[in-house]
């Protein structure tokens, strides 16, 4: 199934999934994948070029998280992102450059959660299609967090706040 077929399929479904621009770790993709899973995302889109769809570390770290997954390939995270705009989802990126905490924002309805590589973050064009900028809060003392480790914690977060209303 491709991104706009599930879409389109699921249009009346509030859905949450998770873009990666130039994650490429399979470790880390393994365990974006299993914490996905773990607090109820729907899909991942992937970069087509940057998803190392025959590593074995990738299927390991997922420990079978992969067989429960949408994971989208696409050839540009962008062109993605509008399309997914015009059919009502929010566009929220998490980067160290964000101001707002994503703890005190309304998660209702349709959102796409964009993160970026460890070294890089979200890239600036990415930046500017998004609706909203967040930044997880921690210690000063660290910059940021290990990407696998920043999905898992929003990801929990927008499930828990998802079902209690």
């Amino acid at each position: 199934v491709t991104l706009k077929e599930f879409v389109l399929e699921n249009r009346n479904q509030n859905i949450n999934l998770i873009a990666l621009e130039e994650v490429s770790d399979p470790r880390n993709i393994g365990s974006i994948i299993r914490s996905a899973v773990a607090f109820n995302i729907h899909g991942i889109i992937v970069k087509e070029r940057s998803f190392p769809s025959k590593s074995k570390l990738l299927y390991k770290s997922a420990s079978g998280g992969a067989e429960h997954l949408k994971i989208f390939k696409v050839s540009n995270i962008n062109a993605s992102l509008k399309f997914l705009k015009t059919k009502d989802f929010w566009i929220s990126a998490f980067d160290v450059s964000g101001e707002k905490n994503f703890t005190e924002h309304n998660w209702k309805g349709k959102n796409v959660l964009i993160f970026g590589s460890e070294g890089m973050g979200v890239k600036k064009n990415t930046l500017k299609n998004s609706d909203f900028i967040f930044k997880i809060k921690i210690n000063k003392a660290i910059q940021s967090l290990n990407v696998s480790n920043s999905v898992s914690v929003v990801a929990h977060f927008l499930n828990l706040s998802i079902n209690e209303k």
